[in-house]
């Protein structure tokens, strides 16, 4: 919330408080009861208003303050024939000023699924976890021209820092670039 909007709020509702008074004062009898009923309940709204501002409900709250008196200026013209323009315009833009804005639901994050392959197509995943289980213990110590370890899902040429580091009981060995991507292995950027 800026402060900013927040005195343009307090110049706005002292301008149409000093003209909420201008109206009443002169008055007598019920009409001057019901106002200053109105009056210091609006002025209790708004001070709630500026309490709660920094809270984020502090400006639904002023779009009530705006709301109440723009129906008590019609209340007025209805009731007594006078219409007061500029105070109507305050009220009013001070009213499209305090409108609740919709906030965006926070979405849980998706996992961003990869582009389908053109060469080859994916097998199901139960087929992959069943082929991966059966190539770990077969292909587990044979050399070949890529390596990938057993926890991860990218293959490197066995010259690349990061082949190196893969412990030799974790090491996948695969001839080709096919082999590794049909057994969901993707290269790495070294590869």
């Amino acid at each position: 919330m800026s402060k900013g909007k927040l005195i343009i709020y307090a110049i706005f509702l002292l301008a149409l408080f000093y003209g909420f008074v201008q109206i009443f004062i002169p008055t007598s009898g019920t009409f001057l009861r019901l106002e200053l009923g109105g009056f210091i309940f609006l002025v209790i709204l708004a001070l709630g208003g500026f309490i709660g501002y920094a809270q984020k409900w502090g400006e639904r709250v002023f779009f009530f303050v705006f709301f109440l008196y723009l129906v008590n200026l019609l209340l007025i013209w209805l009731t007594r024939g006078s219409l007061y323009g500029v105070l109507l315009i305050l009220a009013l833009v001070g009213f499209l000023m305090s409108l609740p804005r919709r906030h965006e639901v926070p979405t849980p994050n998706k996992k961003e699924e990869q582009p389908h392959s053109v060469v080859f197509d994916k097998a199901p995943a139960e087929e992959m976890k069943k082929e991966k289980k059966v190539s770990k213990s077969a292909a587990t110590f044979s050399p070949g021209k890529y390596v990938a370890s057993a926890r991860s899902n990218l293959y490197h040429e066995p010259k690349c820092e990061w082949a190196k580091k893969i412990k030799k009981d974790r090491r996948l060995w695969f001839t080709e670039k096919e082999e590794a991507w049909q057994k969901g292995f993707k290269a790495h950027n070294c590869s």
